[in-house]
């Protein structure tokens, strides 16, 4: 229950307008309908493979579903306690972090967000 708590203080936000929002459990969810493909990626799954030993992202990881311009996927249940950066990947290109989460995180010189675990 801790760890539900934690997560969603982390990822609310007073915002009005923003693309990314929280959902019931673990899913978050990411708008925009002219997107080809969104991922989540983070540490826990090697940014996509982009931390991996080989530096190649794998399109299938941490892909998320899309339903009438949402694209949704769920934050691993198994993360222990613990900080974990993660971004949402557009279009295989273009990493966004989540505007719905006031805490900042860097990847590669990349903004980015951070879930904190309890």
């Amino acid at each position: 229950m801790d760890r539900l708590i934690a997560l969603s203080l982390v990822l609310c936000s007073c915002a009005l307008f923003v693309p990314a929002e929280r959902e019931d459990g673990n899913q978050l969810v990411w708008f925009d309908p002219s997107a080809s493909s969104v991922q989540l990626v983070g540490d826990w799954n090697q940014w996509g493979g982009l931390a991996g030993p080989s530096g190649t992202l794998n399109p299938l990881c941490g892909r998320m579903a899309y339903s009438e311009g949402y694209w949704k996927a769920e934050v691993p249940d198994t993360l222990s306690r613990g900080r974990y950066r993660y971004a949402f990947l557009v279009n295989c290109s273009t990493l966004q972090g989540d505007p719905a989460n006031p805490i900042a995180a860097d990847f590669r010189g990349n903004p980015v967000s951070l879930l904190i675990i309890d």
